[in-house]
């Protein structure tokens, strides 16, 4: 989800954090049912192969989802940054700045580009 370049950096960073935390809950529900598939193939002392690979499945899936989330928040982090930085700079928050905005601009495509 990238911000558009219309949008002041604190509110993207917003944005984006909700969305993160969206995708930390979800991946933290998969992860748990996962857990619950494995623990109850060890209760019921007949673990099954489609079990397993259930299970490692849905892992899988959740660490890609907080792969994901990690490079989100790092998008995060540099727009904020770059708030600080412009206010600290000019005075200002930086909220709508050319400069700003490019910035960010150049770190989206940037994570963009370093997806697997």
């Amino acid at each position: 989800m990238a911000p558009s370049r219309s949008r002041k950096p604190v509110s993207a960073a917003r944005i984006k954090t909700a969305a993160v935390q969206g995708a930390v809950r979800q991946a933290e529900a998969d992860l748990r049912e996962a857990n619950e598939q494995l623990a109850d193939t060890v209760v019921g002392a007949v673990v099954t192969k489609e079990a397993v690979d259930a299970a490692l499945v849905q892992n899988l899936h959740v660490e890609s989802q907080l792969h994901e989330a990690v490079k989100e928040l790092q998008v995060v982090t540099d727009l904020l940054k770059s708030a600080e930085q412009d206010k600290a700079a000019h005075g200002r928050s930086g909220e709508g700045v050319d400069s700003v905005r490019e910035h960010l601009a150049t770190a989206v495509d940037q994570a963009k580009d370093a997806v697997p």
